[in-house]
């Protein structure tokens, strides 16, 4: 029985072992077929991550060069949500606004009331939206225009994402515009004071030789000789009238070259220093940098800031202020005189260039016509604003050396 039984235990631990060599085979295979499955799955992830690394590369490098282009342009750009958060905004709007770069509700930016009524109309508003609109804004005391439009940026799938407001410096292209329309009308108004000075020249030179004989022969007569002397002067200031109307219509050609701003203006006080004494007029002069140059002729821009502030201390009472400042912008540098004076109605000053139109009792009337003159070939602008009983301020616009 016991020998019986050993071959038959032999068979089972035979079919045993024969199973577990199958089920190792089995095992084998399907390891090395895992095996081979991860090793290609590591390499597809491979793959994967070295097309993502290189996408966020490329993003990236997208990303940094549209900011480039946005810290670049000259024009300023600010990006709102639908939700009228600040989503981004570049450089040349920060300057312009006078705000800092935060994500904020664009009503926490304290932005003046046009502008932010102008992104109200754009985002939340059932109002038409206007695709342009020009404002004028102060920002550290000065006045500057603006000009705002917007696009809104969609997605493939359609609807709205955000709005793109842009906004641009006007400032000095809507002066050179006022100066072209106001150089129109003083070109034609010269011309026809040079016609007249030629003609009233001639005989005023026979007046003028024909009273210098009558008071000659009218020594002996003081009483009749004086009026005689009266028509000699009334002709010399007809002279003086004649001379200053055909320099006006003179074609003033500037030498252009670089100049140190703090040097012509340093240069120009000494000339009206005697009248600020005279009048006690207190001088605020803010000097600007010594590397700030403009593109201009010396003796010409000294003339101008001698006329100008001759006027200003003109429309001061005792004890005024004047005050010089120096503000450089992209391509041009500002001049500000301003006065505390008593002002120009608001009906003359559309007038306050032509030749001959004076507020000063006594005045000729040309010495803003020249010095528009002067501006003008410079290749600049010249503004006044003014409130009667307030005082006036000049900005001169003239193009920078850089």
């Amino acid at each position: 029985m016991e020998n019986s039984k050993i071959p038959q235990d032999n068979a089972l631990l035979l079919e045993a072992f024969h199973t577990f060599s199958e089920a190792s085979i089995q095992l084998e295979n399907a390891y090395n077929e895992l095996k081979s499955h991860t090793r290609q799955l590591d390499m597809e992830l491979k793959e994967t991550n070295d097309k993502l690394h290189h996408s966020l590369v490329e993003q990236e490098s997208i990303s940094l060069h549209l900011r480039g282009i946005l810290g670049a342009l000259t024009s300023g750009i600010m990006v709102i949500d639908l939700e009228g958060v600040v989503v981004d905004i570049n450089p040349c709007a920060i300057r312009l606004l006078d705000v800092e770069k935060a994500e904020v509700h664009y009503s926490e930016l304290g932005l003046p009331a046009p502008i932010e009524e102008f992104i109200y109309n754009c985002i939340e508003s059932t109002m038409p939206r206007g695709p342009k609109k020009e404002v004028n804004i102060t920002r550290d005391g000065n006045q500057i225009d603006l000009e705002l439009s917007f696009s809104l940026v969609r997605p493939e799938g359609g609807g709205i994402l955000s709005v793109l407001l842009l906004i641009n410096d006007k400032t000095l292209i809507n002066r050179l515009l006022s100066q072209s329309k106001r150089n129109v009308r003083l070109a034609a108004m010269g011309e026809m004071a040079a016609e007249l000075a030629h003609e009233i020249r001639n005989p005023l030179g026979s007046i003028k030789l024909f009273s210098s004989l009558l008071e000659k022969d009218l020594e002996e007569h003081p009483d009749q000789g004086k009026l005689a002397g009266l028509i000699s002067g009334g002709v010399q200031t007809l002279e003086n009238i004649v001379s200053n109307m055909l320099a006006f219509s003179a074609n003033v050609t500037p030498k252009r070259t670089p100049l140190p701003v703090a040097q012509i203006l340093e240069e120009s006080i000494p000339l009206f220093e005697l009248e600020m004494t005279r009048k006690n007029i207190n001088l605020q002069y803010i000097p600007p940098s010594p590397t700030l140059e403009i593109l201009g002729d010396a003796h010409l821009l000294k003339q101008v800031i001698l006329n100008l502030c001759n006027n200003a201390i003109k429309a001061m009472d005792k004890d005024g202020c004047l005050t010089i400042s120096v503000k450089p912008h992209d391509e041009y540098v500002e001049i500000k005189i301003k006065d505390n004076g008593c002002g120009i109605p608001e009906d003359k000053l559309p007038k306050i260039f032509d030749p001959f139109f004076t507020t000063f009792q006594g005045g000729t009337g040309l010495g803003l016509s020249v010095v528009n003159q002067i501006i003008e070939k410079h290749g600049g602008a010249i503004e006044i604003r003014s409130k009667p009983g307030k005082g006036s301020t000049v900005m001169v616009s003239l193009p920078g050396a850089s």
